[in-house]
Protein backbone atom coordinates (compact mmCIF):
# COMPACT_ATOMS: atom_id res chain seq x y z
CA UNK A 1 0.00 0.00 0.00
CA UNK A 2 1.51 3.38 -1.58
CA UNK A 3 -0.08 6.50 -0.63
CA UNK A 4 0.18 9.44 -3.49
CA UNK A 5 3.21 11.63 -2.40
CA UNK A 6 0.69 14.55 -1.67
CA UNK A 7 -1.55 11.99 0.62
CA UNK A 8 1.09 10.58 2.70
CA UNK A 9 2.97 14.36 3.38
CA UNK A 10 -0.33 15.70 4.20
CA UNK A 11 -0.83 12.39 6.44
CA UNK A 12 2.77 13.69 7.96
CA UNK A 13 1.64 17.03 8.91
CA UNK A 14 -2.38 15.67 10.57
CA UNK A 15 0.06 13.21 12.73
CA UNK A 16 3.18 15.33 13.89
CA UNK A 17 0.31 17.95 15.09
CA UNK A 18 -2.40 15.32 16.15
CA UNK A 19 -4.67 18.21 14.49
CA UNK A 20 -8.57 16.98 15.54
CA UNK A 21 -10.90 19.17 13.34
CA UNK A 22 -11.08 19.60 9.40
CA UNK A 23 -10.74 23.60 9.73
CA UNK A 24 -7.50 23.28 12.11
CA UNK A 25 -6.16 20.79 9.33
CA UNK A 26 -7.41 23.59 6.61
CA UNK A 27 -5.34 26.27 8.33
CA UNK A 28 -2.31 24.53 9.09
CA UNK A 29 -1.71 23.24 5.56
CA UNK A 30 -3.29 26.20 3.56
CA UNK A 31 -5.97 23.89 1.86
CA UNK A 32 -9.74 24.67 2.11
CA UNK A 33 -12.41 23.21 3.97
CA UNK A 34 -13.41 21.18 0.89
CA UNK A 35 -9.76 20.00 -0.05
CA UNK A 36 -9.17 18.73 3.53
CA UNK A 37 -12.35 17.00 4.29
CA UNK A 38 -11.96 15.17 0.91
CA UNK A 39 -8.61 14.17 1.83
CA UNK A 40 -9.55 13.32 5.55
CA UNK A 41 -11.94 10.99 3.60
CA UNK A 42 -9.42 9.08 1.92
CA UNK A 43 -7.02 8.74 4.70
CA UNK A 44 -10.04 6.75 6.56
CA UNK A 45 -10.96 4.67 4.10
CA UNK A 46 -7.34 3.48 4.03
CA UNK A 47 -7.96 3.26 7.65
CA UNK A 48 -5.22 5.96 8.93
CA UNK A 49 -8.28 8.06 11.00
CA UNK A 50 -11.71 8.16 11.71
CA UNK A 51 -13.60 11.15 11.39
CA UNK A 52 -17.20 10.98 14.20
CA UNK A 53 -18.97 14.22 14.86
CA UNK A 54 -16.24 16.62 13.53
CA UNK A 55 -13.05 14.63 15.50
CA UNK A 56 -10.42 12.96 14.19
CA UNK A 57 -8.94 10.31 15.98
CA UNK A 58 -5.59 8.95 14.49
CA UNK A 59 -4.62 5.41 14.64
CA UNK A 60 -1.22 3.75 14.95
CA UNK A 61 -0.06 3.96 10.96
CA UNK A 62 1.93 0.80 11.78
CA UNK A 63 -1.10 -1.01 12.77
CA UNK A 64 -2.95 0.61 9.86
CA UNK A 65 -0.44 -1.11 7.49
CA UNK A 66 -0.32 -4.16 9.55
CA UNK A 67 -4.22 -4.80 8.68
CA UNK A 68 -3.46 -4.18 5.18
CA UNK A 69 -0.73 -6.04 4.30
CA UNK A 70 -2.80 -9.09 6.57
CA UNK A 71 -5.58 -8.62 4.09
CA UNK A 72 -3.13 -9.00 1.16
CA UNK A 73 -1.42 -12.18 2.01
CA UNK A 74 -4.82 -13.15 3.49
CA UNK A 75 -6.47 -13.21 -0.37
CA UNK A 76 -2.88 -14.77 -1.41
CA UNK A 77 -3.04 -17.46 0.96
CA UNK A 78 -6.76 -18.15 -0.21
CA UNK A 79 -5.50 -18.31 -3.51
CA UNK A 80 -3.02 -20.68 -3.22
CA UNK A 81 -5.09 -22.97 -1.22
CA UNK A 82 -7.82 -22.97 -3.83
CA UNK A 83 -5.35 -24.11 -6.06
CA UNK A 84 -3.58 -26.51 -3.40
CA UNK A 85 -7.16 -28.09 -2.25
CA UNK A 86 -7.96 -28.53 -6.75
CA UNK A 87 -4.65 -30.44 -6.32
CA UNK A 88 -5.39 -32.34 -3.54
CA UNK A 89 -8.80 -33.27 -5.21
CA UNK A 90 -6.97 -35.02 -8.31
CA UNK A 91 -4.61 -36.40 -5.90
CA UNK A 92 -7.73 -38.76 -4.50
CA UNK A 93 -8.43 -39.97 -8.37
CA UNK A 94 -4.74 -40.47 -8.68
CA UNK A 95 -4.46 -44.49 -7.28
CA UNK A 96 -7.58 -45.17 -9.79
CA UNK A 97 -6.05 -43.77 -12.62
CA UNK A 98 -3.02 -45.37 -11.98
CA UNK A 99 -4.02 -48.96 -11.86
CA UNK A 100 -6.53 -48.36 -14.82
CA UNK A 101 -3.23 -47.48 -16.84
CA UNK A 102 -1.79 -50.46 -15.29
CA UNK A 103 -4.51 -52.76 -16.91
CA UNK A 104 -5.58 -50.53 -19.44
CA UNK A 105 -2.22 -51.99 -22.04
CA UNK A 106 -0.01 -54.38 -21.35
CA UNK A 107 2.37 -53.27 -24.27
CA UNK A 108 2.85 -49.79 -22.76
CA UNK A 109 5.76 -49.96 -19.65
CA UNK A 110 3.91 -49.84 -16.54
CA UNK A 111 4.55 -47.66 -13.79
CA UNK A 112 6.62 -49.63 -10.61
CA UNK A 113 3.75 -49.48 -8.19
CA UNK A 114 3.32 -51.72 -4.91
CA UNK A 115 -0.28 -52.00 -3.06
CA UNK A 116 -0.71 -52.66 0.97
CA UNK A 117 -3.85 -53.06 2.78
CA UNK A 118 -5.07 -53.84 6.13
CA UNK A 119 -4.59 -51.83 9.61
CA UNK A 120 -0.59 -51.61 9.11
CA UNK A 121 -0.83 -50.54 5.64
CA UNK A 122 1.48 -47.42 5.54
CA UNK A 123 3.53 -49.44 7.76
CA UNK A 124 4.23 -52.12 5.73
CA UNK A 125 4.49 -50.07 3.07
CA UNK A 126 7.28 -48.41 4.27
CA UNK A 127 8.75 -51.48 5.64
CA UNK A 128 8.39 -53.02 1.98
CA UNK A 129 10.50 -50.18 0.00
CA UNK A 130 13.15 -49.64 3.04
CA UNK A 131 14.33 -53.42 2.95
CA UNK A 132 14.82 -53.02 -1.12
CA UNK A 133 16.49 -49.88 -0.83
CA UNK A 134 16.86 -47.72 2.33
CA UNK A 135 16.30 -44.27 1.21
CA UNK A 136 18.21 -41.61 2.36
CA UNK A 137 15.81 -38.64 1.98
CA UNK A 138 12.15 -39.43 3.85
CA UNK A 139 9.51 -36.96 4.15
CA UNK A 140 6.64 -37.97 5.73
CA UNK A 141 3.34 -36.53 6.83
CA UNK A 142 1.39 -38.74 9.16
CA UNK A 143 -1.96 -36.68 10.72
CA UNK A 144 -2.37 -40.13 13.09
CA UNK A 145 0.62 -41.46 14.94
CA UNK A 146 -1.11 -43.43 17.19
CA UNK A 147 -0.94 -46.86 15.63
CA UNK A 148 2.39 -46.52 14.71
CA UNK A 149 3.39 -44.92 18.14
CA UNK A 150 1.16 -47.81 19.66
CA UNK A 151 3.11 -50.64 17.97
CA UNK A 152 6.55 -49.11 18.87
CA UNK A 153 5.61 -48.45 22.22
CA UNK A 154 3.82 -52.30 22.78
CA UNK A 155 7.52 -53.46 20.99
CA UNK A 156 9.25 -51.40 23.81
CA UNK A 157 11.52 -50.02 20.70
CA UNK A 158 14.12 -47.68 22.09
CA UNK A 159 15.38 -46.80 18.83
CA UNK A 160 14.01 -44.32 15.81
CA UNK A 161 11.94 -45.74 13.26
CA UNK A 162 12.98 -43.98 10.81
CA UNK A 163 16.39 -43.78 11.36
CA UNK A 164 16.05 -47.59 11.02
CA UNK A 165 14.53 -47.64 8.04
CA UNK A 166 16.97 -44.86 6.65
CA UNK A 167 20.85 -44.70 5.42
CA UNK A 168 23.50 -42.90 7.15
CA UNK A 169 23.46 -39.29 7.08
CA UNK A 170 19.93 -38.99 6.48
CA UNK A 171 17.60 -36.50 5.94
CA UNK A 172 14.56 -37.73 7.90
CA UNK A 173 11.77 -35.28 7.92
CA UNK A 174 8.43 -35.82 9.88
CA UNK A 175 5.56 -33.62 9.84
CA UNK A 176 2.53 -34.62 12.59
CA UNK A 177 -0.69 -32.98 14.48
CA UNK A 178 -0.70 -30.70 17.07
CA UNK A 179 -2.88 -32.96 19.00
CA UNK A 180 -0.90 -35.80 18.59
CA UNK A 181 2.82 -33.85 19.63
CA UNK A 182 1.06 -32.61 23.06
CA UNK A 183 -0.37 -36.49 23.79
CA UNK A 184 1.96 -38.48 26.12
CA UNK A 185 2.46 -41.06 23.35
CA UNK A 186 3.39 -38.81 20.71
CA UNK A 187 6.09 -36.64 22.84
CA UNK A 188 7.94 -40.17 24.01
CA UNK A 189 8.56 -41.22 20.26
CA UNK A 190 9.08 -38.14 18.61
CA UNK A 191 11.68 -37.21 21.68
CA UNK A 192 13.69 -40.20 20.27
CA UNK A 193 13.05 -39.24 16.61
CA UNK A 194 14.16 -36.09 17.29
CA UNK A 195 17.12 -37.59 19.56
CA UNK A 196 18.35 -39.31 16.23
CA UNK A 197 18.34 -36.63 14.23
CA UNK A 198 14.81 -36.28 12.75
CA UNK A 199 12.85 -33.45 11.84
CA UNK A 200 10.12 -32.97 13.23
CA UNK A 201 7.44 -30.24 13.04
CA UNK A 202 3.80 -30.07 14.06
CA UNK A 203 0.69 -28.57 11.89
CA UNK A 204 -3.08 -27.93 13.37
CA UNK A 205 -4.62 -30.34 10.43
CA UNK A 206 -1.77 -32.00 7.74
CA UNK A 207 -4.23 -32.78 5.02
CA UNK A 208 -3.37 -36.38 4.30
CA UNK A 209 -0.85 -39.59 5.10
CA UNK A 210 1.98 -39.19 2.70
CA UNK A 211 5.72 -39.39 2.16
CA UNK A 212 8.52 -39.10 -0.42
CA UNK A 213 11.27 -41.33 -0.71
CA UNK A 214 14.53 -39.77 -2.32
CA UNK A 215 12.76 -37.69 -4.43
CA UNK A 216 11.98 -40.25 -6.85
CA UNK A 217 8.81 -42.46 -4.97
CA UNK A 218 5.73 -41.26 -3.41
CA UNK A 219 3.54 -43.07 -0.48
CA UNK A 220 0.01 -41.89 -1.10
CA UNK A 221 -3.36 -43.50 0.41
CA UNK A 222 -6.31 -44.82 -1.90
CA UNK A 223 -8.36 -41.84 -0.64
CA UNK A 224 -6.35 -39.03 -0.40
CA UNK A 225 -6.95 -37.39 3.08
CA UNK A 226 -6.66 -40.54 5.40
CA UNK A 227 -5.01 -39.91 8.61
CA UNK A 228 -3.57 -42.97 8.95
CA UNK A 229 -4.96 -45.35 5.69
CA UNK A 230 -6.00 -48.38 5.17
CA UNK A 231 -5.07 -48.73 1.57
CA UNK A 232 -1.40 -47.51 0.15
CA UNK A 233 -0.29 -47.70 -2.80
CA UNK A 234 3.88 -46.29 -3.59
CA UNK A 235 4.40 -45.14 -7.07
CA UNK A 236 8.55 -44.77 -8.33
CA UNK A 237 7.72 -41.54 -10.20
CA UNK A 238 10.73 -38.82 -10.13
CA UNK A 239 7.84 -36.32 -11.80
CA UNK A 240 5.29 -37.07 -9.07
CA UNK A 241 7.61 -37.17 -6.30
CA UNK A 242 8.26 -33.77 -7.50
CA UNK A 243 5.22 -32.44 -7.84
CA UNK A 244 4.35 -33.92 -3.89
CA UNK A 245 7.53 -32.41 -2.73
CA UNK A 246 6.45 -28.98 -3.21
CA UNK A 247 3.02 -30.26 -1.43
CA UNK A 248 5.09 -30.57 1.46
CA UNK A 249 7.66 -28.20 1.40
CA UNK A 250 4.14 -25.64 1.87
CA UNK A 251 2.93 -27.87 4.76
CA UNK A 252 6.17 -27.71 6.38
CA UNK A 253 6.57 -23.84 6.02
CA UNK A 254 3.35 -23.76 7.44
CA UNK A 255 4.49 -25.73 10.66
CA UNK A 256 5.93 -25.40 13.77
CA UNK A 257 9.05 -27.42 14.72
CA UNK A 258 8.41 -29.31 18.06
CA UNK A 259 10.15 -28.05 21.52
CA UNK A 260 13.83 -29.29 21.83
CA UNK A 261 14.81 -29.86 18.10
CA UNK A 262 18.53 -28.95 17.30
CA UNK A 263 17.66 -26.44 14.74
CA UNK A 264 14.69 -24.86 16.82
CA UNK A 265 15.43 -21.30 16.69
CA UNK A 266 13.12 -18.06 16.93
CA UNK A 267 13.89 -14.44 17.07
CA UNK A 268 11.51 -13.63 20.07
CA UNK A 269 9.80 -15.73 22.78
CA UNK A 270 6.30 -15.37 21.54
CA UNK A 271 6.76 -16.30 18.33
CA UNK A 272 5.96 -20.36 18.32
CA UNK A 273 2.89 -19.98 19.90
CA UNK A 274 1.86 -16.84 17.91
CA UNK A 275 2.60 -19.41 14.74
CA UNK A 276 0.30 -22.16 15.79
CA UNK A 277 -2.40 -19.69 16.79
CA UNK A 278 -2.05 -17.32 13.08
CA UNK A 279 -2.93 -21.25 11.55
CA UNK A 280 -6.10 -21.58 13.68
CA UNK A 281 -5.15 -23.31 17.20
CA UNK A 282 -6.07 -21.97 20.35
CA UNK A 283 -4.28 -20.36 22.68
CA UNK A 284 -4.74 -22.90 24.68
CA UNK A 285 -4.01 -25.84 22.37
CA UNK A 286 -0.73 -24.04 21.03
CA UNK A 287 0.55 -23.69 24.72
CA UNK A 288 -0.13 -27.45 25.60
CA UNK A 289 1.43 -28.23 22.00
CA UNK A 290 4.64 -25.96 22.87
CA UNK A 291 4.82 -28.14 26.19
CA UNK A 292 3.90 -24.64 28.19
CA UNK A 293 1.96 -24.19 30.81
CA UNK A 294 -1.81 -21.94 30.26
CA UNK A 295 -0.22 -19.43 32.15
CA UNK A 296 3.04 -19.19 30.70
CA UNK A 297 1.87 -19.17 27.03
CA UNK A 298 -0.95 -16.35 28.12
CA UNK A 299 2.11 -14.63 29.61
CA UNK A 300 4.09 -14.14 26.00
CA UNK A 301 0.99 -13.43 24.37
CA UNK A 302 0.31 -10.42 25.99
CA UNK A 303 4.12 -10.06 26.26
CA UNK A 304 3.30 -9.68 22.00
CA UNK A 305 0.62 -7.80 22.80
CA UNK A 306 2.34 -4.73 24.15
CA UNK A 307 5.63 -5.16 22.01
CA UNK A 308 2.80 -4.70 19.08
CA UNK A 309 0.85 -2.31 20.38
CA UNK A 310 -2.39 -4.49 19.70
CA UNK A 311 -5.64 -4.51 21.12
CA UNK A 312 -6.23 -8.24 20.48
CA UNK A 313 -5.79 -11.38 18.99
CA UNK A 314 -6.74 -10.42 15.51
CA UNK A 315 -4.95 -6.88 15.55
CA UNK A 316 -1.69 -8.76 16.66
CA UNK A 317 -1.77 -11.55 14.00
CA UNK A 318 -1.65 -8.91 11.40
CA UNK A 319 1.07 -7.08 13.06
CA UNK A 320 3.29 -10.02 13.72
CA UNK A 321 2.36 -11.84 10.25
CA UNK A 322 3.37 -7.86 8.73
CA UNK A 323 6.56 -7.88 10.55
CA UNK A 324 7.60 -11.42 9.78
CA UNK A 325 6.86 -10.75 6.13
CA UNK A 326 9.32 -7.82 6.08
CA UNK A 327 11.89 -9.71 7.99
CA UNK A 328 11.79 -12.60 5.47
CA UNK A 329 11.77 -10.26 2.80
CA UNK A 330 14.82 -8.30 3.76
CA UNK A 331 16.54 -11.61 4.40
CA UNK A 332 16.01 -12.23 0.74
Amino acid sequence: MKLPTELAEFLDIALRGRIDTVAELADVTGSSVDTVEQEVARLEELGFLSLTDGIITYRRPDATVADATHRMLTSMTQDLDEKIAKTQNLLDTLPQLIQAWQHGDSDIQGLPIDVTRGPCAPQDMYGLQASRARPRTSYTCMPDTTPLYTILRDENAPESYWEKNAQPNHDIRLIVSTTDAASELGRNQIAIEIKAGSQVRMHPNPPSFFWILDHKSVGIPFSWGQAWPTGMMAIHSPTLADTMTWIYNRIWEESIPVTGHKDHKWENPWDPILHLMNSGTTMEAASVALGLTPRTGRRRVAEAMQHFGASNHFSLGAAWNAARSLTHNGDN
